[in-house]
């Protein structure tokens, strides 16, 4: 009786973290990123961009193609993924962390970058993103 009951709880909560992971369309998704940059009087403009996201691949990249990024840390929870990346370019580094929440259509999140740029301060942004799926990846 108590076998039947532990191995009945495993399979909900497992049914459960994967219907809530579900949630997450794999296909093209559209995000808009809003700038916080602490010393700066002035808001920077948002910054919309377009990335295949998969259940595979679930964390949004810095589009840039003077840095080459890479996932250093990545944890689902539900419909929720935190993660690390880091992104190297020819004279600067960003370490990035971060959670983004998919809901069907729609994800939402926030993540902090810590640039630092050689022979520079280090400087650090919050970013706010909010996104929408848009259809299948292009071939």
């Amino acid at each position: 009786m108590k076998k039947t009951l532990i191995i009945s709880v495993i399979l909900l909560l497992t049914l459960w973290a994967a219907g809530a992971w579900a949630q997450l369309k794999d296909g093209l998704w559209e995000m808009t990123t809003s700038v916080e940059m602490k010393g700066m009087p002035q808001a920077m403009p948002p910054t919309i961009f377009r990335q295949c996201i998969t259940k595979s691949d679930p964390v949004p990249k810095n589009q840039d193609k003077n840095f080459e990024c890479k996932t250093t840390g990545q944890k689902i929870s539900g419909n929720a993924v935190s993660y690390s990346v880091e992104c190297k370019g020819k004279d600067s580094v960003m370490l990035t962390t971060g959670k983004t929440t998919y809901s069907g259509s729609a994800m939402e999140g926030t993540s902090t970058t810590n640039f630092k740029v050689k022979g520079q301060p280090e400087m650090q942004m919050t970013n706010k993103m909010k996104g929408k799926y848009i259809g299948p990846c292009p071939k």
